[in-house]
């Protein structure tokens, strides 16, 4: 099995480390990951965007610099002593590696944070690199630790080694049990180290979602209540969701889809009568 292995923390974050090393138990490991921390990026691009992380963009749109061909544009890349440390987001890695090496899965993580919500996944750029693989029609596995309470910058891989077992057998028993004939990507979340696994739950992301913000003496502030609540273990999500799971002890797997259902006709008749006469305010 060729497996593509990914991340948006970095390639030298602990939890890819842990999770190279555990799949290399199930075949032939390539890792793509950006040189630095891409967190939070979703499926954002150096193409067409602001260019790759080449230490400056100056403002370039991401495309490519020979008139004949425009439409190319060059991710510069180190050799690293895990693969390849690429300037670029965690979508690129995966368009990059999916084109270069034909992976049989692309894995992402093991991140340093769980991802948990149907409004939070968007912007993880450790889901958003399982989802783009499956757009190019590869299964794709995000895998997640949570770790709020603990250290993020005293992490080790050792701390990533249950979550890494967990992104292995996951990976394993996804493709032995042909999961993909039924779903496109999978979204895994493991509680953290210190805490006992109680089971295994197959979720749906949690619809909750809250974000505050203030302006006072003249500096803006974001505050998680989410993470607040999953800090005190107080937190509103319903039975069979993500993150109602993984702070019942839970491993959450979430099988997910590609959108495929568009508008319903009928909307698309009642916004055409409501746009009808707009370019005559142009007039």
């Amino acid at each position: 099995m060729n497996i593509l292995l990914t991340n948006d923390d970095g390639i030298d974050a602990p939890g890819l480390r842990a999770l190279a090393d555990a799949l290399e138990a199930l075949g032939e490991v390539t890792v793509v990951a950006p040189a630095g921390n891409q967190s939070a990026v979703g499926r954002g691009l150096s193409y067409g965007r602001m260019g790759p992380d080449d230490g400056g963009n100056d403002g370039d749109l991401g495309l490519g610099s020979d008139p004949d061909d425009p439409f190319t544009v060059t991710i510069p890349h180190e050799s690293h002593e895990l693969g390849y440390a690429v300037h670029g987001t965690p979508c690129d890695c995966v368009i990059l590696g999916i084109g270069a090496f034909e992976p049989d899965v692309v894995v992402a993580g093991c991140n340093a944070g769980a991802n948990l919500g149907i409004h939070v996944l968007p912007r993880s750029g450790t889901a958003s690199a399982a989802m783009e693989a499956a757009s190019l029609g590869v299964p794709g596995v995000a895998v997640s630790m949570d770790v709020i309470g603990m250290d993020r910058d005293g992490l080790a891989p050792e701390d990533f080694e249950r979550a890494a077992g967990v992104g292995r057998t996951v990976v394993e028993r996804a493709l032995d049990g042909d999961a993909f004939d039924h779903t496109d990507y999978l979204n895994v979340n493991v509680p953290r180290p210190d805490r006992g696994l109680s089971g295994v739950a197959i979720t749906r992301p949690t619809p909750q979602y809250d974000m505050h913000a203030d302006l006072a003496d003249g500096r803006f502030a974001l505050h998680n209540p989410l993470h607040a609540g999953m800090a005190e273990g107080d937190i509103p999500d319903e039975a069979g969701t993500d993150r109602r799971a993984l702070l019942d002890d839970r491993v959450s797997i979430s099988p997910l889809t590609l959108p495929r259902h568009g508008i319903d006709e009928a909307v698309f008749d009642r916004l055409s009568a409501v746009f009808e006469d707009v370019t005559d305010s142009t007039a």
